[in-house]
Parts: structure tokens; C-alpha cells; sequence
């Protein structure tokens, strides 16, 4: 039973999971348009901006379409000379850094426009542009409800020809350009009471267009009435011929905000079920670190090392001779283990120990022909003596012995 409770448990926590999963699954029916500001390419709610997106392409229709997730001007995006490229950056908030400001700057010098469309942004962008970004009716956290009000957005004749004036039954949130530099900047658009939300600079070659009412590009905005003609008269300002537009991702992106933001995994974690596998996730972990805690496996034997009987089983054998006295045996076997070294390793196979077999040895083994002479001698000894003393055994060992340590 012990064995087996891990296994329980961990069936019992996806079971739970699985049910809290389906429970949190809201049904066809009751499924409500998010209201919910998120400005995102993907997002059909009313304000996403997914018809933004798709008619970006429609209207530049020759225009190669690209996402940039890097910084601005990166070469696997932008290219390594980027010329009459239009860049598109929408979203809620954009807070450059002072890098990234001067990586635009270069961008737009080079003769590429930029297109940038805000409610809020920071001191890096204002003191390029020379005009402060004034929040109405816009709470700098995360926007889930407002109360419906009627938004208008303007635009100015010239440049834009027929209608000029473009509103809608949402939200009314916006922000507007205060004290602008009109040497350096000309007012395109107008929002809510007359305040400037749209304004144009040239700098090197380019141009920048900053737009401070991103909620006239949502879906609900442009669907309503004929308001798709704000659209176009805004982005008609740029040569049709473009031959690269770049929609902006890379400053939504968590490294972008601000400190007081919430960071990337505490915005992802608002997610159910991604929270959920997390959870999920933990408490496996936990269950596999209670249940693996105790020691399974056995306890290793110890082992002595091998010891070696080769050489006790000489000793023995040699003792075992001498004391029985059976000098002459003993002897005869170390001769015949001699002889049979000297066939295996020297390759001479003499039928009698002569002064050829001597001088050949001698030769091969590079012992002296007198020592080989004695040995030799001892062995003849050996088989024609009917006895053997223990001096003689002694003698024919150390001249063995001699042989080796000098072959």
C-alpha cells in the first residue's frame, strides 16, 4: 500500500486539475467580448487591433511585410542599408530607451519613416519630439473597463482632403501633444476638445509621425460608420510604393515597460490555465521529491581485492620438495622450465646442450657464454647424477635467477 500512494496521490492532483481546467472553460453561451485595450495583431475583440494589422497589408499591397521582435535597426529585420521602409509601432505604452531613440533617429535619417501611436510614453521620446504626451481620461494600469463615451479624432485639411472628422460610440481614451515645437513639427490631427494628437517631424531624409490616440486604430474604431477612411488618410502620407512595412512587436514586449510594471511572468501568471500548469507542475515536483526521499537502493557489499595464490601455491609447492629432500625432481623441473623458456622466447629448439647451443643462446639472449656454460653444465649433471645436494639446488637457482635478470 505504501508503494503504491505516490501513484494515488499523483492520479488524484491531475484529476483535480483536469476538472478545475473544464470548470474554468467558460461555455459558448456564456463567452463575452473581451473589453479589454490590448492593441494586439491578433486580437479581434473590439480593441485589438487585428483590422490595423490586415489592412496594413491590403493598402500596401506590393510591400514586403515583416514583425520585429529586435531592437530598432537590427539587420536581420531592417537590413544592412534600409531605405523608404515604413515603421509601424503601435501600442499602449512605449517607453524607449535612450539607445533606442538614437537607433530611430539613424533609421529615419537614412530615409525610412516612422510611425508611432501611443497614450503614453516617457521623457526619452519627449525630448526628441519637443512636446509633452498629456494623459485624458487614461489610468496607467491595466485597462479593463471605462465608461462608454462618445471619441472623436480630426484631421487637418490641408494635407487630408473630404471628411475630416471621424468619432464612435466606445471608449474615449486618449492623450494629446502640450506645447509643441512648431519649428520643428507640424500638426496633422486633433482629438478630444481641439488638443493636437498627431504630429509630423522630417529629420535627415525620413520622417516621424507621432500619433497619441492608438484607440482610433482599433477594430471597434474602424469598423464603425466609414471610419476605415481615417486609416487611409493617415497612411496615405506614405508612398504607396513602400517597398517594406514593419509591424512593431518588440515594444510590447515586458523588457520595454517600465519598473513599475508588472514584469513578463507575473502578466503571463493572470492566465487560468497557464497558471494552473504551473501549479500543476509544483506539485508534481514536490510529490516526486517527498516520495524519492528515502534511500531504495541496497547497500553495496564490500569486496575485498583478489589476493595472489599463484604465488602461495609456489611457495608451498617449492617447501613441500625441500623438505621431502627430492633435491634431483626439483631440480629436473627447473630445468625444464628453463629449456622451455628458452624455446618459447628464443626460438631454439637444441636436441643436445652443446658449445653451438651455448654460442646461440649467448647470442640471443645477450648473457654471457659463461653463465649459459654452467647452467648448461648443472642440467647434464642433473640427469646423469643419482643424487642431488641441496648446495647444487641452490647453485642451478642462482644461475637461473643470473639469466633472467640479465637476458
Amino acid at each position: 500500500m505504501k508503494k503504491a500512494l505516490p501513484y494515488i496521490l499523483t492520479a488524484l492532483l491531475i484529476s483535480s486539475v483536469v476538472i478545475y481546467l473544464v470548470a474554468l472553460r467558460p461555455s459558448p453561451k456564456s463567452r463575452k467580448l473581451s473589453l479589454k485595450i490590448s492593441l494586439d495583431k491578433r486580437d479581434k475583440n473590439p480593441y485589438g487591433a487585428f483590422v490595423l494589422h490586415e489592412s496594413l497589408k491590403k493598402f500596401f499591397p506590393r510591400a514586403g511585410f515583416k514583425i520585429n521582435y529586435e531592437y530598432p535597426g537590427d539587420s536581420k529585420v531592417f537590413g544592412h542599408n534600409p531605405q523608404n521602409q515604413l515603421y509601424v509601432i503601435v501600442q499602449q505604452d512605449f517607453f524607449p530607451q535612450d539607445y533606442e531613440i538614437d537607433d530611430l533617429i539613424n533609421y529615419i535619417q537614412r530615409g525610412n519613416s516612422v510611425f508611432i501611436s501611443t497614450l503614453n510614453t516617457n521623457s526619452q521620446l519627449s525630448r526628441f519630439i519637443r512636446a509633452n504626451v498629456e494623459k485624458s481620461n487614461y489610468i496607467d494600469e491595466d485597462i479593463i473597463e471605462y465608461d462608454s463615451d462618445s471619441m472623436q479624432a480630426a484631421i487637418t485639411t490641408p494635407p487630408f482632403q473630404g471628411q475630416r472628422q471621424y468619432s464612435y460610440p466606445g471608449y474615449r481614451i486618449e492623450s494629446f501633444l502640450n506645447r509643441s515645437d512648431s519649428s520643428i513639427s507640424e500638426i496633422l490631427g486633433y482629438g478630444y476638445n481641439g488638443e493636437p494628437n498627431f504630429i509630423h517631424l522630417q529629420k535627415g531624409n525620413g520622417h516621424l509621425y507621432v500619433h497619441t490616440s492608438p484607440i482610433a486604430f482599433s477594430n471597434y474604431f474602424l469598423l464603425y460608420d466609414n471610419n476605415i477612411q481615417y486609416f487611409e488618410k493617415i497612411f496615405s502620407l506614405f508612398p504607396s510604393a513602400t517597398p517594406v512595412v514593419i509591424w512593431d512587436e518588440y515594444f510590447g514586449r515586458p523588457h520595454a515597460k517600465n519598473n513599475n510594471k508588472k514584469q513578463w511572468f507575473g502578466f503571463i501568471m493572470k492566465n487560468d490555465y497557464f497558471r494552473a500548469g504551473v501549479l500543476t507542475a509544483l506539485a508534481l515536483l514536490l510529490i516526486y521529491t517527498l516520495t524519492e526521499l528515502r534511500r531504495r537502493q541496497r547497500v553495496i557489499p564490500v569486496i575485498n581485492s583478489p589476493t595472489n595464490d599463484s604465488l602461495e601455491f609456489v611457495k608451498t609447492m617449492g617447501l613441500l620438495y625441500y623438505e621431502r629432500g627430492d633435491h634431483g625432481n626439483l631440480a629436473q623441473k627447473m630445468s625444464a622450465y628453463f629449456m622451455e623458456h628458452v624455446r618459447s622466447r628464443y626460438k631454439i629448439f637444441a636436441q643436445t646442450l652443446d658449445h653451438d647451443f651455448v654460442k646461440e643462446l649467448s647470442y640471443k639472449s645477450g648473457v654471457s657464454e659463461s653463465l649459459i656454460k654452467d647452467i648448461v653444465i648443472q642440467i647434464s649433471r642433473i640427469n646423469n647424477a643419482e643424487a642431488y645436494s641441496d648446495t647444487e639446488l641452490i647453485a642451478l637457482q642462482k644461475n637461473i635467477e643470473a639469466f633472467h635478470n640479465n637476458e
